[in-house]
């Protein structure tokens, strides 16, 4: 902040190449930010607490120039353009790692790497794009190393990569939009809309709503199984990712197991099942319901946000906000036809019991779930 004020500064010519404006979403207005609808990146802006930290931790140093406005530009440009660098002074934990595990500048593990935030002109030079990405920034001792990573003929562009980012925290960190990365979208789906169904009975005609005690049991027991998150990630579906997650699954069944079998798998004598198990038709249609319900939440539809986005005479950041919702909706309504696809029945939901319920050698073995993947799933 203070070296972008001095002219003389030895880093001028640097500074005066970043963007005077920026896009990211903490700069939009109330009314700008309304046209992201429903999107839960709004919930992830983070406005206010960065105000408290400036205000906490920058203000007393009674800077000439300070203002909340340039705090922010400074914040948003770090946001933006560092890169987190393995720090040399942190010692690997193994003590006998190999150096190449750790070449890639972005640490793909921050828990287990120290690192710190540093800006890097030469990375600054070159465009970011997820399909043509043939570059990337890696440290090596204490050297940056721009390296090819796919052939590059002469006059190609260079191109870095942020990493499989759906467009709406593109559009938050970075603030732009492109098409590119739309493969990566993400729509979310909160756990209290999921739970409020239940709640009010309102999931599916034949079944009965939990009572309050019922339910803080289950969710309970969702969250010692390790199923329990604020949100869940739909995706686009990829080769081995449906867009409909396991832990979501595996949290619909902590639902709807009936109370014997929810007694046992309380009591440690029985697992939560495989995938397999748990897309049922049941949870199919339960699952319909509930992503149109989340569909609806936005106040226009895909048809008409398309229709919208024909306007070649849209603001800037308006049709950034429709590409990101249109996006959202899109992966909902590829959820809503993977759950429709779901098929068969399990006799220990707590919907009647059906055919293959009766079928003889019901007796089936448990089988793992397996670790709850984290959200923001690789593909």
């Amino acid at each position: 902040m203070a070296e972008g004020q001095r002219k003389e500064s030895k880093w001028a010519p640097y500074l005066a190449i970043l963007p005077d404006q920026l896009h990211s979403l903490v700069f939009w207005s109330d009314a700008e930010l309304a046209e992201l609808q429903a999107s839960a990146v709004i919930k992830k802006i983070g406005k206010k607490g960065a105000e408290d930290m400036f205000s906490t931790h920058v203000a007393p140093l009674g800077l000439d120039h300070y203002s909340v406005e340039i705090c922010h530009k400074v914040a948003s440009v770090i946001m933006a353009y560092a890169f987190d660098i393995p720090d040399p002074s942190d010692e690997p934990a193994s003590g006998g790692k190999e150096k190449e595990a750790d070449d890639d500048l972005v640490s793909d593990n921050g828990e287990d790497e120290k690192t710190i935030l540093s800006m890097i002109p030469l990375a600054d030079m070159l465009n970011a794009d997820a399909d043509r990405n043939n570059a990337r920034l890696v440290c090596d001792n204490e050297d940056l190393e721009m390296r090819a990573i796919a052939p590059i003929k002469k006059g190609e562009e260079i191109f870095n990569d942020y990493g499989q980012l759906p467009r709406s925290d593109l559009l938050r960190r970075y603030g732009y939009v492109t098409d590119r990365y739309s493969a990566y979208d993400v729509a979310e789906i909160s756990t209290e809309l999921i739970v409020s169904a239940f709640r009010n009975g309102k999931v599916h005609s034949s079944l009965a709503k939990l009572s309050p005690e019922s339910l803080k049991q289950r969710l309970e027991l969702a969250e010692r199984e390790g199923v329990y998150e604020e949100s869940f990630d739909l995706l686009h579906p990829g080769p081995d990712e449906p867009v409909i997650p396991d832990e979501l699954l595996a949290f619909l069944y902590i639902l709807l197991v009936n109370e014997d079998h929810l007694k046992a798998i309380l009591d440690s004598q029985s697992s939560l099942p495989s995938r397999s198990k748990l897309a049922t038709e049941l949870a199919g249609e339960i699952l319909k319901t509930l992503l149109q319900t989340r569909e609806k939440e936005y106040l226009t539809t895909v048809e008409e946000d398309e229709h919208l986005l024909q306007d070649s005479n849209l603001p800037v950041r308006t049709r950034m906000a429709i590409q990101v919702r249109l996006g959202e909706k899109n992966v909902l309504r590829a959820a809503v036809q993977e759950a429709s696809t779901f098929t068969g029945s399990n006799h220990r939901m707590r919907l009647g019991p059906s055919k293959a319920a009766n079928e003889k050698g019901g007796k089936r073995k448990a089988e793992d779930l397996g670790q709850a993947r984290k959200k923001g799933r690789s593909r």
